[in-house]
């Protein structure tokens, strides 16, 4: 299959609508008598019954006026937060932000098209990448509820001739990116087989003779390749296009209006342009045909349909709530150990918040949603740019915190004295394979890069969240400098399950 001219990173709710438990409170005490002077009503009280009602109105307002205050002051900074980082990022964007089941902001930023100078509109769709993984997960899951698939039966009952590879592949080691099937977007090169086009057997033909990264369940590793073959599965179980299967079975279920399957022949008028960011230059982007994204992300959607899809799922309209509980539960390992990946969500933190997420990046654009489900809050962003970095995943976490009122977290200042320090060549040993990775020094901060092609790691800024604490925002890795006994600088890396690695100062 031909590779994406960028990689594809997947590089991730609210309860249905309640009545206000106090307003139904006050509501059905007032039949009766009044809650606030405690004077009991009776039919002819007209007078006593208009004055408690008055002051149960004026209670009310006096509630939603601080509740705007508030809303006001949220909208403010984020009025400041957004622009300021937007540059760095895309054109334009359209953020949604939702509290309980109410629209507390929804604003679009910056341009749609700079060429034409067509501002942004709140309205418009976007490409959305990896985000549309959920909605194949749905598919497989909807299938699993009638008892045409098992989360346990290998990929082999649906796809006679993938070969077993020495392991069973499950459908749920597809869901969860466990299956250590290479990413066919980022890992697999194979120039025999590539086309302009694909129909969906051209592509698992592509996926299927490549070796795998480790044993099934073993581990997590993001892999489009998942998902392609799910989207596969689910055109062999059901006899139909994965596309006509989603449209009549997910997307109108939910009663998305503008959420659509790719057609790149059919103009779409109000998309903005997609473009791309390469050395801190911005140019319009190649968008990558439909047919390699596949069910691995070859949607369109706007912010309110996104929106729209996250209330239908918790309105059980597509799944029973047991399915999505279990869809939005991190895979377990035989270790004990917790993956941060569910059924097509992320399931992470923003300082100790439990979020379930994905965000999506293709050509052109890029996306991600949030969802707090203990303080019930929903978070859409949309841009219309790819960027290398994950600036767009840490300004939606950024907004995520003036929501619910964290502290952003900004970059520490460091001395270059002490980041200077860190300057070498530290390596580990890994099953007998030697891994190297190379500090440098430069412009007033750190780089890391791996020296073996097979780490995927080219050299990257390293961001500090204190003076031996960094991370980078290219992938969810942290580096912590510490000193061992002889007084010498080790590196000791964390990914999603802990700790990862310490790496010895050799240079």
């Amino acid at each position: 299959m031909r590779k994406a001219t960028v990689p594809n990173i997947g590089l991730a709710k609210e309860q249905g609508k309640r009545t206000n438990p106090t307003l139904h409170l006050l509501l059905r005490q007032a039949e009766t008598r009044c809650v606030l002077c405690h004077w009991t009503l009776s039919n002819n009280s007209r007078m006593i019954k208009s004055l408690c009602f008055f002051l149960i109105s004026l209670l009310f307002l006096t509630s939603s006026y601080g509740q705007n205050k508030q809303e006001k002051k949220l909208s403010k900074s984020l009025d400041e937060l957004i622009p300021k980082r937007l540059t760095e990022i895309a054109p334009g964007c359209v953020v949604l932000i939702v509290k309980g089941d109410k629209v507390v902001y929804k604003k679009a930023f910056g341009t749609a098209n700079t060429e034409l100078n067509i501002s942004m509109q709140p309205n418009m769709l976007f490409r959305t990448g990896s985000m549309g993984k959920q909605y194949t997960a749905i598919a497989v899951l909807q299938l699993v509820e009638e008892g045409k698939i098992n989360l346990q039966d290998s990929i082999q009952k649906y796809i006679k001739d993938f070969p077993s590879k020495g392991y069973t592949i499950t459908i749920e080691n597809l869901l969860t990116n466990t299956s250590g099937i290479k990413d066919y977007l980022s890992e697999i090169s194979n120039p025999t087989k590539q086309k302009e086009s694909y129909t969906p057997k051209d592509g698992v033909d592509y996926i299927k003779d490549e070796p795998l990264n480790f044993k099934p369940g073993s581990e997590y590793q993001y892999s489009n390749s998942n998902y392609y073959l799910l989207g596969y599965i689910i055109e062999t179980v059901t006899g139909k296009t994965f596309e006509d299967y989603l449209k009549e079975n997910v997307l109108d279920k939910a009663g998305l209006k503008n959420t659509f399957y790719i057609h790149p022949e059919k103009t779409i008028p109000d998309m903005p342009q997609g473009y791309s960011k390469f050395d801190g230059k911005i140019e319009k982007a190649t968008l990558q045909e439909v047919t390699i994204m596949y069910s691995a992300g070859a949607l369109i959607s706007n912010a309110d349909d996104i929106y729209q899809w996250h209330q239908a799922l918790y309105n059980q309209q597509l799944v029973k709530k047991e399915t999505l509980d279990k869809a939005t539960t991190p895979f377990k390992f035989d270790d004990g150990a917790f993956s941060q990946y569910a059924y097509g969500w992320f399931v992470k933190n923003i300082d100790g918040s439990k979020t379930i997420e994905h965000s999506g990046s293709t050509d052109g654009f890029q996306s991600d949603e949030i969802y707090l489900p203990n303080e019930n809050v929903f978070i859409v962003t949309l841009f219309n740019c790819y960027e290398a970095d994950m600036d767009w995943q840490l300004l939606t976490n950024d907004i995520a915190r003036l929501v619910i009122g964290k502290p952003l977290n900004n970059e520490v200042k460091v001395s270059e004295d002490i980041l200077k320090s860190y300057i070498g060549t530290y390596e580990v040993n890994v099953n007998n394979i030697n891994h190297k990775l190379i500090v440098t020094f430069a412009d007033g901060r750190l780089s890391v890069e791996a020296s073996n092609p097979d780490d995927r790691l080219p050299k990257v800024f390293l961001y500090a969240k204190s003076e031996s604490e960094f991370y980078m925002k290219e992938a969810p890795l942290r580096f912590e400098f510490v000193k061992d006994t002889n007084n010498v600088f080790k590196i000791v890396t964390y990914n999603n399950r802990g700790k990862d690695a310490e790496w010895i100062k050799t240079q």
